[in-house]
This record gives C-alpha cells, sequence and structure tokens, in this order.
C-alpha cells in the first residue's frame, strides 16, 4: 500500500524532531534538517507535536540557526514559546529554593531528580528542558518532618496522592509518591532512588554532590550522573518511551565527559535495572548515531530472551520513529 501525504508528513516531521531533539544540530545534520525544511510542513502540526514530544524549546533553539529556512512568523512563534518556558522554569527554581532552604534548616534531606536537575546541569540553558512538576527523593524516616514543613510553606496536597496515608509504610515505600501544590510549584516525592520495589540503599552509596540553583544562592542535593543516567533509563521505560524528551535526557546524560560507565554498570547489576538500561542507551544510539561510546554498549547488553521481550514490547524502529 502506497503511503498517503498525511503519513509522509508525519515522517518528515518525525524525523525533523529527532534531527532537532539536542541543543544544536550537529553540522553532518545540517543538510538533512534543511532538505526537511524545504517542504510545504504543517508547521502548526509540527509544534504541537513538538510540544507534545516534550521538545518545543529544544526545535526554536536548533532552527533560530537556520532562520533562511523557516517562516519569520514561526520562528518568533517558537522563540516565544522557548521565552515562556525560561521564564517558568526560573520562576520555579526561584519558588524550589524557599522550600529547600526550609527542609535544610529542619536537619531534612531531600534530593532533585530529572526535569528541574536536567535543566540545570545537562542542558547548555535552563529553558530547554519542559517539566511539570518538581521530582524529589527523600526517605521514610525525614517524611514527617517533611510534611511539617510542607505545610508551614503553605503547600497544599493533590488529589493526585492518597490522601489517606500520612507516612509511607516501610515495605511499600516504592507505591507512595504523593504530590503538593503551592501556586504553580508542583513537587511529587519519591521515597526511593531508583523508584524500585526494592530496599533503600545507603545515601552514600548515590554518590550525592549538590549543584546551585537560583543564581547560586541555593544549593540543591542531586544524585551522581551514573545514578541518574540509570533513573532515566527506568522511567522512561516505565512509561513506554512516550515522550521524545526523556531519550534527549539519556543522551544529554551520557554525553558527560566524567560519567564512569564502569560505576552505570555496577548499579545497573546492583538495582537489576539492566536491560532498562541497556534498552535507554541502544535507542539514544539509534536515534542519535555517537551518543553512546562503541566499547561501553557491550558492557550492558542482557541475554538474548531478555533483548527479545525488549524489542517485541517496545520495537525500537518505530520508538525511533516516533509512531
Amino acid at each position: 500500500t502506497s503511503a498517503t501525504p498525511s503519513d509522509s508528513s508525519g515522517r518528515l516531521l518525525a524525523r525533523l524532531l529527532v534531527l532537532c531533539a539536542r541543543p544544536g544540530i550537529p553540522a553532518r545534520d545540517v543538510p538533512a534538517v534543511r532538505e526537511i525544511l524545504r517542504h510545504d510542513l504543517p508547521w502548526e502540526r509540527l509544534m504541537a507535536k513538538a510540544d507534545e514530544e516534550g521538545v518545543l524549546p529544544l526545535l526554536y533553539w536548533s532552527l533560530r540557526d537556520l532562520p533562511e529556512d523557516v517562516p519569520p512568523a514561526v520562528l518568533e512563534g517558537l522563540r516565544g514559546r522557548y521565552l515562556g518556558n525560561l521564564r517558568r522554569n526560573l520562576q520555579l527554581g526561584r519558588q524550589l529554593s524557599t522550600f529547600l532552604d526550609a527542609a535544610r534548616e529542619a536537619g531534612r534531606k531531600v534530593v532533585l531528580t530529572k526535569g528541574l536537575r536536567l535543566a540545570a546541569t545537562v542542558y547548555p540553558d535552563v529553558g530547554l528542558r519542559p517539566f511539570w512538576d518538581v521530582d524529589l527523593v527523600t526517605s521514610a524516616s525525614d517524611w514527617p518532618a517533611l510534611r511539617r514543613v510542607l505545610d508551614v510553606q503553605g503547600f497544599v496536597e493533590t488529589p493526585a496522592a492518597d490522601p489517606g496515608r500520612d507516612t509511607p509504610a516501610s515495605s511499600h515505600d516504592w507505591v507512595y509518591s504523593p504530590y503538593f501544590r503551592r501556586g504553580d510549584l508542583i513537587l511529587e516525592f519519591h521515597f526511593n532512588i531508583l523508584g524500585l520495589h526494592y530496599p533503600a540503599r545507603p545515601e552514600a552509596e548515590a554518590g550525592l554532590s549538590s549543584i546551585a540553583l537560583e543564581s547560586g544562592r541555593t544549593e540543591a542535593s542531586v544524585f551522581s550522573p551514573e545514578h541518574e543516567l540509570c533513573y532515566l533509563c527506568l522511567h522512561a521505560q516505565q512509561h513506554s518511551y512516550r515522550k521524545l524528551i526523556w531519550l534527549t535526557d539519556i543522551a544529554q546524560m551520557a554525553a558527560r565527559s566524567k560519567i564512569s560507565w564502569e560505576t552505570v554498570a555496577e548499579i545497573s547489576s546492583a538495582y537489576r535495572v539492566l536491560g532498562p538500561v541497556f534498552y535507554g542507551l541502544e535507542l539514544a544510539e539509534r536515534l542519535w548515531p555517537g551518543t553512546i561510546p562503541p566499547d561501553v554498549r557491550p558492557r550492558f547488553r542482557p541475554g538474548v530472551l531478555t533483548r527479545a521481550a525488549l524489542g517485541f514490547l517496545w520495537p525500537a524502529p518505530a520508538v525511533a520513529g516516533r509512531e
């Protein structure tokens, strides 16, 4: 059966989004991007798809270097969306700082992960990584005190959480991820490093460090790049790689020059997440060749049955083609 015009344009849009889903277009990909831009593209559909995939600011960041190939009104619209996300991220970062300071004063530790953590560390501009809520990891023992901090700070638990539970039961921490809201800031709390139903490991094993938030006035604790990378691979698979930005996150974190692949392998084995880590890296490499060093990938290759199951559940061509 021959492809319809809609099918063809859909493939073009998907390919363009993949090529523009990293900060800046590599020189080798510029001709391919320009070739797609020569078509009469459905720009509103493209922007809607980019928004759905979480890469709208990245689309602007890439296309701003090719102004002669993009209609001025489209480029200006993309710029407006990027600036809107930049303002939002900066505002949420400032609001989060007040909670982190209060938690620190109370002697309680929370660890920043995913969205805002990535925007502040692995992207060249904090406005390039959209996020809905702020993900924080804490311990069950610190939770009662943090609940009091949240109350004093004016946060209200949202309906997404289970209102009948005040403290996570030690054997079921993994099923309890409460949401708290104050204005536009939504906090989601987790009680295990990788969000799994395995016993929490000593904090030192997560290699905690600090990053600056709010123009350096506040620090946030974060996991090591190796733990964060494993978490990103697992999270993307848990959500069936539904958003392109989750694969971009994996590629951006994997591209860090100081990442220890030996440590990533140790974490993957210890937490029994070798399959998700392997497949996340494989998909990132398939989308953006050269993302993963060639000598690294064999370290994570699981058994043939696991690979077959991964390919059956999430066919790589479909995921990479954004079908």
